[in-house]
């Protein structure tokens, strides 16, 4: 790969980068714990879906999961209707797929 090219692959990566944290900040206030668990995982979903073509699968995912995280989504309580992992990967697998796991 010449220089040249090798130049333009980094900042088209980076580019996605960005993207993808700009998805991301924007999808985070809408996690705040203010609403019920399902609409908060709704909205996650939503927020994969419109991003998930910003960059490889398994980096939207992570980012995704982590966001998760961070909003209180992964904490396996069904009592308290909170979700664990294996459920928040699995809603934002089917939005990677473009499908609506809620239907």
């Amino acid at each position: 790969m010449s220089g040249a090219a090798a130049l333009h692959r980094e900042d088209h990566d980076t580019a996605a980068r960005d993207m993808l944290a700009d998805a991301v900040a924007y999808v985070r206030p809408h996690l705040s714990r203010g609403g019920s668990a399902g609409d908060r995982l709704r909205t996650l979903w939503a927020g994969v879906k419109a991003a998930r073509d910003l960059g490889a699968a398994d980096v939207v995912e992570d980012e995704f999961v982590g966001l998760a995280c961070d909003a209180g989504l992964v904490i396996d309580d069904p009592a308290r209707g909170l979700f664990g992992e294996k459920t928040v990967r699995h809603v934002i697998r089917w939005a990677m797929l473009g499908m609506n796991p809620f239907q």
